[in-house]
């Protein structure tokens, strides 16, 4: 029955097939060649003005796992796609801006932008530890650069989130070396009034284990200032 849809040109369908063809599951026989012309069809297909958004991020990470220096349909692909609004492709060219990747100059600002707007998407995966590590690190690293002023609290959230998800040991390690030096900056002044500790030690958010004060009066301002928004959704 699918078939017989993807052989209409139907592209929901043909994005679902190409893709248990390009992965040889389910049944079908592996033939990447197969699946990545029937994803490809259903990425180019004009329904209304916009192609397939899901076929073209599929696309794009299909082209990605062949690894045949296809950086340009890599990221014609996931370029439609994240302008149509796929979170999924939004994290990939977060990906490629902070790494320089896919013939793309770095870049911080859009790094993090589209990281963002992975999570921005309800129906991304919260606990998605590759996404929540790069937000984490990119993150980081314009807060060395001061490019702008991140909150430590925010750093250390998505870097926590990031070690839920079971990362791989060498993204393990950096995630817990930028909570590390997160922390021990975080520590040393009041997260509201940004006053230096002193003799006594700062009090901590006991739920979003982020943010330090020198008192209750600073805690309250700064939960009223937004930090309750990063405090609940932790």
């Amino acid at each position: 029955m699918l078939l017989k849809h993807a052989n209409k040109c139907r592209a929901w369908a043909q994005v679902y097939v190409g893709n248990k063809y390009f992965h040889g599951v389910n049944g079908f026989a592996l033939d990447k060649e197969k699946g990545l012309k029937l994803i490809e069809e259903s990425a180019d297909q004009q329904a209304a003005i916009l192609g397939q958004p899901g076929a073209q991020e599929e696309l794009a990470t299909a082209y990605n796992f062949r690894r045949n220096n296809e950086q340009e349909q890599i990221l014609h692909y996931a370029t439609l796609a994240a302008s149509h609004g796929n979170s999924r492709a939004c994290g990939v060219l977060g990906h490629f801006f902070m790494r320089a990747e896919c013939g793309l100059a770095e870049s911080l600002i859009l790094g993090k932008h589209y990281s963002e707007k992975y999570f921005e998407d309800g129906r991304s995966d919260p606990c998605n530890p590759v996404s929540a590590f790069n937000l984490s690190l990119v993150l980081y690293r314009l807060g060395l650069d001061r490019f702008e002023r991140i909150s430590h609290p925010i750093i250390l959230f998505w870097a926590r989130r990031a070690l839920k998800g079971d990362p791989t040991v060498e993204t393990n390690d950096l995630v817990i070396k930028i909570i590390s030096m997160v922390e021990k900056e975080a520590k040393s002044h009041c997260t509201n009034s940004r006053k230096e500790a002193g003799s006594s030690p700062l009090k901590r958010c006991i739920r979003l284990l982020g943010a330090w004060y020198c008192g209750k009066e600073c805690q309250v301002q700064h939960w009223k200032a937004g930090h309750k928004f990063d405090c609940i959704k932790s």
